[in-house]
């Protein structure tokens, strides 16, 4: 019994391979129209920090993922009185690839924050602040101090200083907006 063996002409062979080109790049295709799913909802609406010494403001700055923010530093000419300066206004735009890089850095404060009042091994007056994250109707205030020279303690204020380190490089390379003199 001879076997029957079909043969495809040529023409066929080339159609099963347009055919199969075509499967594979409507797949690809599919594939495009998939969208990546969105990033997280951030996890604060506003981060502000701001930096005192002798109770005197010396800079303080507020970012939100959607409206930006601003970087405010109190200026002094030398000489000047205590409680003598400018607030030179530095406006931030949004953007998200800052907002997260910020984000990420807050992420990483210890909850609850250490307390610079159980402080072993307080050094005076140094610059201490507020840092504020809030969310909805909600704000969590958290009190810092740098003279705090505790391990724990330290290693909490320098992801502050990261964030401030950050936030205050963005501002200082934005133009002053306005100028407003110390309140009285």
């Amino acid at each position: 019994m001879a076997s029957i063996t079909p043969r495809l002409p040529i023409r066929s062979g080339a159609l099963l391979l347009s055919l199969c080109a075509l499967l594979s790049s409507m797949g690809a295709a599919a594939q495009e129209g998939v969208e990546a799913a969105p990033p997280p909802a951030p996890d604060w609406d506003t981060i502000a920090f701001e930096v005192k010494s002798w109770g005197a403001p010396r800079w303080r700055w507020q970012y939100t993922p959607q409206y930006g923010g601003v970087w405010i530093e109190a200026v002094s000419e030398d000489g000047a009185a205590l409680g003598d300066y400018t607030l030179e206004f530095h406006p931030l735009e949004a953007d998200a690839e800052r907002y997260i890089a910020l984000e990420n850095i807050m992420r990483q404060l210890p909850d609850p924050a250490p307390d610079s009042a159980e402080c072993e091994q307080m050094m005076t007056d140094m610059a201490y602040g507020t840092v504020r994250l809030t969310r909805a109707a909600t704000t969590t205030e958290i009190a810092w101090n740098s003279g705090c020279m505790d391990d724990d303690y330290a290693a909490f204020v320098g992801l502050l200083r990261e964030a401030d380190r950050m936030v205050s490089e963005w501002g200082r390379a934005v133009p002053v907006s306005r100028t407003e003199p110390a309140p009285r």
